[in-house]
């Protein structure tokens, strides 16, 4: 008499680790996202220091600067980083626009920072949003917002609030 042996096949083993796999696969979320949302993160850190120079300005004039040769910036094409193709002051707002190492699917793409007063309060803070980010009651925002950016890929300060 034949005794066989109880168990699985290697062939029914393989068949159920890539049902596992394309499972896996789909069920883990790309990080390409995340990496992205660090790279625009550093190019919004990359400007910080523009921020002080053109609030003296409003300051002194009580209104925003009108480009980057108004506010004593470097030209827009001189404000570059790793992820960061040029950044344009544009009546008191930082346009960036994204180029270099950056992702295919974002470059040339748009996050604007701009700054929020309280309209005839001369010495109330200035404070700035980027992004889709709504402009708080009571205050406005100079400049025009060109964000042209999927919000996916913004810092959640920069994304639209409800």
């Amino acid at each position: 008499m034949y005794r066989f042996a109880k168990g699985f096949t290697l062939v029914e083993i393989m068949v159920v680790l890539a049902v596992i796999a394309i499972l896996l696969t789909i069920a883990l979320p790309s990080d390409g996202g995340r990496i992205n949302r660090v790279r625009v993160e550093e190019s919004l850190k990359l400007v910080e220091q523009y921020k002080a120079p053109i609030e003296f300005y409003y300051r002194s004039n009580q209104f925003f600067p009108a480009s980057n040769q108004s506010a004593n910036l470097p030209q827009p094409h001189q404000i570059v980083g790793n992820y960061l193709a040029e950044t344009q002051l544009i009546h008191g707002a930082l346009h960036l626009r994204l180029g270099n190492k950056i992702g295919k699917n974002l470059q040339g793409k748009i996050v604007s920072l701009r700054p929020i007063f309280v309209p005839g309060v001369e010495n109330a803070p200035i404070s700035w949003i980027c992004g889709y980010d709504t402009v708080p009651n009571g205050m406005a925002a100079a400049g025009e917002n060109l964000t042209d950016l999927d919000p996916q890929f913004l810092p959640l300060n920069c994304r639209q609030r409800d």
